[in-house]
């Protein structure tokens, strides 16, 4: 579950360190976003001389999260890190590989095929 002002981690390798969410797509009272929603951020924390500043505005993709997702068997998955992806539109991220992993139920295909490698 993330709120506005949570600090995410991305995981993909774009050069940013730290984000942190300043809106939740899907309503404008929307409180709480899951596992699979988009969210506003703000880079808070990033490399040197990168094509991605400081105080940037861009959207992301919630990829992990620290809260318990059930699967239909009732089986569950808890990961340590909330982590994001960068994106620059609505299907391409900045990044071209991204570490670590991903849950199956992730319905966006589209994004996943878009980087080179899953480390």
């Amino acid at each position: 579950m993330i709120q506005k002002n949570s600090y995410l981690i991305p995981c993909d390798k774009s050069g940013v360190y730290l984000t942190k969410v300043f809106h939740l797509y899907k309503g404008f009272n929307r409180k709480i976003s899951f596992f699979g929603d988009f969210v506003k951020i703000t880079i808070k924390k990033a490399k040197p001389l990168n094509t991605l500043s400081k105080k940037m505005k861009l959207k992301s993709l919630l990829v992990r999260l620290k809260t318990i997702e059930f699967k239909n068997d009732r089986s569950f998955c808890r990961f340590s890190f909330n982590n994001n992806i960068l994106l620059k539109k609505r299907t391409t991220s900045h990044g071209k590989r991204m570490m670590g992993p991903i849950l199956k139920h992730l319905n966006r295909k589209k994004i996943l095929l878009s980087f080179s490698k899953i480390l």
